[in-house]
């Protein structure tokens, strides 16, 4: 640690002890210099202020992987992190997290490698083919395919991030982008197999991106996993739950199965304009699926709709001509299906002429932002966080009524890990009077998964205990809040569901943020 001290940073260290089976934190103050990794500090503190603190490390280089630890919640390399860039005067640093803890920050990383041990990590060829004699020849198209996918170190942080890991039975986000790897690689034979291992396991990824956003080495392991469920689709290798889910939204264009006829029922007593019969409005207000149907999510549509009536928006809707967006079809791997929905709400929306598009849900809201072809269009796309959060700064909307309640706010996937939207839903409830804002001990882009992405939501089989959305309601129970406030219809679906597995539904609920503010308008 050479150079002059920057700042002198307190770390907070939680340890374990394997005598007593306890966990405890120590602190240090450490001098920081510039260029200071979180690994010198570790280094710091073993060689001058405690020996006796253990941890891994070996390269220093951010090859071998084996330096990783959550660093203020969020899983990192220790000698690829650099102190100033955290931008943090307190700094904790804790074990992995899915992975059972040796000593200190030391964990047993058995049970990650025991998911490599159930794929094939070298080529499958057929016996016969070793006795073709001449060179093959790769070309680079087929190469860029995979080769990303060839860089992970196994240093296990995307195992630590990932939410499904809670199920002993998932494969984890590096065996299964390593699996696919070896499917794309044409010199590989042996899809049949390949497909075996992630068959009955795969469908458990919440695709909240967390193994994506926090690799070192920017392996795109979602996407793999979606591919693989394409390919699991194509050979009609799929749990009942999904095919029912995939039959549903070809037939009624939604996930429930419920009628196109029924879709406009939440807007019933409301003066809502609907396409055809208005084929022009300043905003295109599109509702999503499981708000439009399910009885629990209706007022909750009605509130937003109310609101914009407040302000004077001039909006529409797309009435039954509104078919699902496409995201849980898409994460499923049915890219067929996908590109149908796709072509019919991208007709629609060039017939509807708006100058924007505010969706409730952050699944409509990433799916028409980021996935083709709805990015093609460049379509002007708000959550209604974002379009709520402008309108109180601008002093359109005020809430008066207090609230007089501690609340959390649970960061949606979605909305915050693949669209770095973290400020707006704060905002919103920052200005409502009373109301105390109470951060999750996982929140913004370490947020802890609901369990409801992917397809998840529709298709859930695993034992409660198993369930993401059971340890997220937990760990709200912890900070003693009130209120659990979400911005998602299928967080609300999940943790509400927990509220009632844990019996708790008389300790804490579960709102959107649109019905909190209501009861302050």
């Amino acid at each position: 640690m050479n150079g002059d001290v920057v700042k002198t940073i307190e770390f907070r260290i939680r340890r374990y002890d394997p005598d007593t089976k306890k966990s405890y934190i120590s602190t240090f103050k450490v001098p920081i210099r510039r260029g200071t990794t979180v690994l010198d500090v570790l280094n710091y503190i073993k060689e001058n202020l405690d020996e006796k603190l253990t941890f891994r490390r070996s390269c220093r280089m951010g090859i071998c992987g084996s330096c990783a630890v959550n660093v203020n919640g969020k899983p990192m390399l220790a000698c690829y992190t650099q102190v100033l860039d955290l931008n943090a005067d307190i700094i904790t640093i804790e074990p992995l997290s899915n992975l059972p803890v040796i000593k200190d920050l030391v964990v047993d990383i058995q049970p990650f490698f025991q998911k490599f041990r159930k794929i094939r990590n070298v080529l499958i060829k057929p016996p016969e083919s070793f006795k073709v004699q001449g060179e093959f020849i790769q070309s680079p198209e087929d190469l860029k395919k995979y080769w990303d996918l060839t860089l992970c170190t196994k240093c296990s942080i995307c195992y630590s991030a990932c939410p499904a890991a809670i199920d002993e039975r998932y494969l984890g986000p590096s065996a299964l982008s390593t699996n696919y790897r070896f499917i794309a690689d044409s010199r590989d034979e042996g899809l049949e197999e390949r497909l075996k291992p992630p068959a009955d396991n795969i469908w458990l990824c919440t695709s909240c991106n967390s193994c994506t956003l926090f690799c070192p080495k920017l392996v795109n392991s979602s996407d793999a996993i979606v591919e693989t469920r394409s390919l699991l689709v194509e050979s009609g290798v799929v749990p009942k739950t999904v095919k029912d889910v995939l039959e549903n939204v070809m037939r009624y264009h939604n996930p429930l199965g419920i009628l196109q006829s029924k879709r406009m029922a939440w807007a019933e007593g409301l003066n809502v304009k609907t396409y055809p019969k208005v084929n022009r409005a300043d905003v295109l207000f599109y509702v999503c699926c499981l708000t439009a149907f399910d009885v629990r999510h209706r007022e909750i549509v009605r509130t937003m709709a109310s609101i914009m009536d407040k302000l004077g928006v001039n909006y529409a809707t797309l009435g039954i001509e509104e078919w699902c967006c496409g995201d849980h079809v898409l994460r499923m791997g049915e890219k067929g299906l996908f590109e149908m929905l796709a072509e019919h709400n991208i007709a629609v929306f060039q017939k509807f002429n708006a100058n924007s598009i505010v969706t409730i849900s952050p699944h409509c809201y990433n799916t028409f932002k980021n996935e083709r072809p709805y990015k093609d269009l460049q379509l002007n796309v708000q959550h209604y966080t974002q379009f709520l959060a402008e309108a109180i700064e601008e002093g359109k909307i005020k809430p008066t009524k207090p609230y007089n309640k501690r609340v959390a706010y649970h960061d949606p996937c979605f909305l915050g890990k693949r669209n770095q939207v973290y400020d707006e839903p704060r905002r919103i409830l920052q200005s409502i009077k009373g109301l105390e804002l109470v951060e999750m001990r996982r929140n913004h882009e370490s947020s802890f998964c609901c369990g409801g992405g992917g397809g998840r939501v529709w298709t859930e089989e695993a034992e409660p205990e198993k369930r993401p959305c059971i340890e997220r309601v937990k760990e709200a129970l912890e900070l003693g809040v009130d209120v659990i406030a979400v911005a998602c219809p299928l967080c609300i679906a999940t943790l509400e569901d927990a509220t009632k597995v844990l019996k708790a539904e008389d300790k804490i609920v579960v709102k959107d943020i649109l019905e909190i503010l209501k009861e302050t308008l």
